[in-house]
């Protein structure tokens, strides 16, 4: 195992959004270096998150399954929504995350497009800028921990959104 890591967070396979809990098993003569790397970031996760994922890990597969088949249902929803908007975005693709990247084909500002998107559509997406791209729209669509009707109204509506803002 010398030169082989091992990473799990709970994050993707659990549903623990933004939950930011893990472990990772490394080799003896690396712990020195990562505990450098470790301190700069939070000590432990909250108390919340640390039950949560004992929980999870007494559910056993039961849970895990579950959650993973409510993922996909929701992810499918979403990519078959997303379709509708074949000329004006292109969606990167998202291999297993919670979430897909649009390129709004348009000169609008990304910033100007979820502010319209807000107010006149009722849905938040997160603009390309908060993540450093700088050229071109881009949209963030997360839909991770929804449940699929929620998600299927919300997509719907962003559909909606881009079709009349984009095409006007």
């Amino acid at each position: 195992m010398a030169r082989q890591f091992l990473f799990l967070v709970y994050q993707p396979s659990y549903g623990f959004a933004s939950w930011r809990i893990g472990y990772m098993v490394i080799p003896q003569h690396l712990l020195t270096a990562v505990k450098k790397v470790q301190d700069t970031i939070l000590i432990c996760p909250p108390v919340v998150s640390q039950y949560a994922a004992l929980g999870a890990l007494q559910a056993k597969d039961n849970y895990l399954k579950d959650n993973i088949n409510a993922i996909a249902q929701v992810r499918e929803i979403v990519i078959n929504e997303l379709h509708n908007l074949a000329g004006l975005c292109t969606i990167t693709p998202a291999n297993g995350a919670f979430y897909f990247f649009l390129k709004v084909h348009t000169k609008m500002n990304d910033l100007e497009l979820v502010k319209k998107l807000i107010q006149e559509y009722k849905i938040a997406v997160i603009p390309g800028t908060t993540f450093g791209i700088e050229q071109g729209c881009y949209l963030r669509v997360a839909y991770g921990a929804l449940p699929a009707d929620t998600a299927k109204s919300g997509i719907e509506r962003l559909v909606k959104g881009l079709q009349t803002v984009v095409s006007s």
